[in-house]
């Protein structure tokens, strides 16, 4: 996946903000090109695990795919952090995939982001594969 490097910028420093939680959003590119030009935050909704897990506010997923559609960009995929812990996928993050997009998770260590990987599925659930992630 290509990424502009603003946009994983802009991805490191919300996990940093967010520590010691999970914190999400979306990552959009123009139309039909499958690169990541900016990204949109979005509200981790889990409360009680919110160091482990995190699920998108379905109001932040309407809103943010009605911006993009307005603005003539694609939902690429979407990111959120591992708080010390690998960018690794979970089983928790695989089970919940969506064939087709790109899931981004970026580790932050003691506050400070210090990977990044990119996921994608082939079937809805999983299993994820590793995606070259390519800063343009």
């Amino acid at each position: 996946m290509k990424i502009n490097k603003s946009a994983l910028e802009d991805i490191r420093a919300h996990g940093a903000e967010g520590y010691p939680h999970e914190i999400c959003g979306i990552m959009l590119g123009p139309r039909g090109e499958g690169r990541v030009t900016e990204v949109r935050k979005a509200r981790n909704i889990i409360v009680e695990r919110a160091r482990d897990r995190y699920e998108i506010d379905p109001r932040d997923h309407i809103r943010i795919q009605r911006e993009a559609d307005a603005e003539g960009l694609d939902i690429v995929g979407y990111y959120h952090s591992h708080p010390d812990h690998p960018a690794q996928a979970s089983r928790f993050d695989t089970e919940r995939a969506w064939a087709g997009n790109v899931y981004l998770i970026v580790s932050i260590e003691n506050g400070k982001p210090v990977d990044a990987n990119c996921f994608v599925a082939d079937t809805d659930g999983g299993p994820f594969r590793l995606e070259p992630l390519v800063v343009a």
